[in-house]
């Protein structure tokens, strides 16, 4: 090998390594961006992927390519819990920049309340991990609409099991990532979260 060539590179090593840096992060857009999308609450992109009909007050899904409606749903969708509201959608907190649902907790600080499905569907995953959103259960409702209960106690249903509002699903608590008691209540619609507030209003 030419020893001119060598001596070349070396002298153009950090040049290279930034090249390489820029290429790869290039690369790497596509992945950062869903990443990012599937992993935080962002007003914009759920106001691009839900609207509340006003004459109707049913929910549409939006094509999120031209803003036609895909799909639309109609309620009655439920509270899966009562309390309070910690945090809302979008807003940061020390686990999350911007918050991917709804933090509900029991007003006195207990765990152990009952949890129901906001609406009718299918139980895809009843499990726990030791991270993020602990012990939690996602619900399948069909037309790329899903929701998720995490940091439970306990969890009563299995995957395959068909839910309606009414039925209870698990109880509150704080396993995985929390500073206390609550649920985390969180709508995917195509796998990106929205604002549950779309379907839940403002009560």
């Amino acid at each position: 090998m030419n020893p001119f060539l060598i001596m070349t590179f070396f002298s153009f090593k950090k040049e290279f390594f930034y090249v390489l840096l820029a290429f790869l992060l290039v690369i790497l857009m596509p992945l950062i961006g869903v990443i990012i999308l599937t992993r935080t609450g962002l007003d914009f992109v759920s106001e691009r992927l839900v609207a509340i009909n006003e004459v109707t007050n049913e929910v549409q899904i939006l094509n999120p390519f031209d803003g036609s409606v895909y799909k639309t749903i109609k309620g009655p969708f439920v509270w899966p819990v009562t309390g309070i509201i910690t945090l809302e959608f979008g807003e940061s907190s020390r686990w999350q920049l911007f918050h991917t649902g709804i933090d509900i907790a029991n007003p006195e600080g207990k765990k152990g309340d009952l949890i129901t499905p906001f609406m009718p569907g299918t139980v895809v995953y009843a499990g726990q991990i030791s991270w993020g959103f602990g012990k939690h259960i996602i619900i399948d409702h069909g037309d790329n609409l899903a929701s998720i209960y995490a940091h439970l106690e306990t969890i009563w249903v299995e995957v395959g099991q068909e839910v309606k509002p009414g039925d209870v699903i698990g109880t509150e608590d704080s396993t995985g990532w929390a500073t206390g008691p609550h649920l985390h209540f969180q709508i995917n619609v195509f796998g990106i979260p929205v604002n549950p507030r779309v379907f839940l209003g403002g009560s």
